[in-house]
């Protein structure tokens, strides 16, 4: 598979923001509807973000900044989300994959494909949701290999993957089936010979964001398409980023919420004074986190348990803003945001994804527990 792509130069963050943003307005907004409602996947208009930096920006090799920038990257995923949901959803499937790539030793294999993920020439999505609960003793690995000459043979199946299509490729995680202990990445790719997808459920919200289930039957995957065998510290690397990532898809739905509920002729006027989590204050509370996601963010090796906690925690004040910020709209619509097609009524069922992905609420409540006994 060969998913070369063109290095992507700028001016900087401010250019790379200005682009997306313009594209949000001309593109995503039109969009939305059909999105949420026909289950459209935006191809065009997310290979459109791709082109103008926005999956690039936290990947040294092909970022347009001075250096590699997470937070950045979380900041065009809040403004593809300020919008869409699930556009941002799909954002962060690519820069999760992007994030992989970045973190393999694998030098072979981050030179052959990370260009066309970081330019969306080529589509990258991630099939962690399994591999991370089980990592965590939640549920057990559903992907098992066996070592072969050249790679390994997996079976299995993953339920819900996004981002997907012919040709995409997606990061995921496997264990040896005669050795549980061993647990090995690889980038596999959507069509690919034991590689299948099939549509396996419909969503309350996030139709328009390519979810497949994904059946592996004595799929072959080579040792150059390898992310870490043994997984070892490739886990540790990768999940900060992962993590932090996700607040994009938060702060952007707080941003559409927060834009619903200040304009003009929303709800009962005056009368909403009186609800809690009003515009300002979100404002407010979502400034705060931002300013510590950013921070965060500018460290996102940091190998500190203190570190991990901060970021467990981070993402969970973000679900939990979330949550706040789209109740609060809906609220502040009054009746209208009862009625099908209303905006803050996609919020609402956009912003509990938010608190849902993995790790969802319960799971962060059930590390941070953790960490609290230890």
């Amino acid at each position: 598979m060969d998913g070369a792509g063109p290095v992507l130069r700028g001016t900087g963050t401010a250019s790379v923001l200005e682009r997306v943003r313009r594209r949000v307005s001309n593109e995503l907004k039109p969009e939305a509807d059909r999105i949420d409602r026909e289950g459209h996947y935006p191809l065009a208009t997310l290979q459109g973000f791709g082109a103008d930096g926005a999956f690039a920006l936290h990947l040294a090799g092909h970022t347009p900044l001075a250096r590699a920038d997470l937070w950045a990257a979380i900041e065009a995923m809040a403004a593809i989300g300020s919008a869409c949901m699930s556009s941002a959803f799909c954002a962060w499937c690519q820069d999760a994959c992007g994030w992989y790539l970045e973190n393999t030793a694998n030098a072979a294999l981050r030179e052959r494909l990370q260009g066309g993920v970081a330019s969306a020439a080529l589509m990258g999505a991630t099939g962690l949701s399994n591999p991370v609960k089980a990592l965590s003793g939640i549920e057990p690995f559903n992907l098992q290999g066996k070592k072969v000459p050249g790679g390994w043979r997996v079976n299995g199946v993953l339920p819900w993957v996004s981002n997907l299509g012919e040709g995409h490729v997606f990061g995921t995680i496997f264990q040896a089936a005669d050795d549980p202990a061993h647990k090995v990445m690889g980038l596999f790719t959507c069509g690919a010979n034991g590689v299948s997808i099939r549509q396996s459920a419909h969503f309350v919200a996030l139709e328009g964001t390519g979810t497949f289930g994904i059946r592996f039957r004595d799929a072959f995957i080579p040792e150059e398409d390898l992310l870490a065998d043994p997984l070892g510290g490739m886990a540790r690397r990768i999940r900060p980023g992962f993590i932090l990532l996700q607040t994009g898809m938060g702060f952007g739905v707080i941003e559409g919420c927060i834009e619903a509920m200040q304009r003009p002729g929303t709800g009962s006027g005056s009368s909403n004074r009186f609800l809690p989590d009003g515009p300002a204050e979100l404002c407010d509370r979502a400034a705060a986190l931002r300013d510590t996601v950013a921070a965060l963010a500018a460290t996102p090796h940091d190998p500190s348990d203190d570190y991990m906690r901060r970021v467990l925690e981070a993402r969970l004040a973000v679900s939990e803003l979330t949550l706040a910020a789209t109740q609060s709209a809906v609220l502040h619509a009054g009746a209208r945001g009862y009625l099908i097609g209303s905006g803050v009524h996609r919020r609402q069922r956009e912003g509990v994804f938010v608190a849902i992905i993995t790790p969802s609420v319960r799971h962060l409540r059930q590390e941070l527990a953790g960490m609290a006994r230890n």
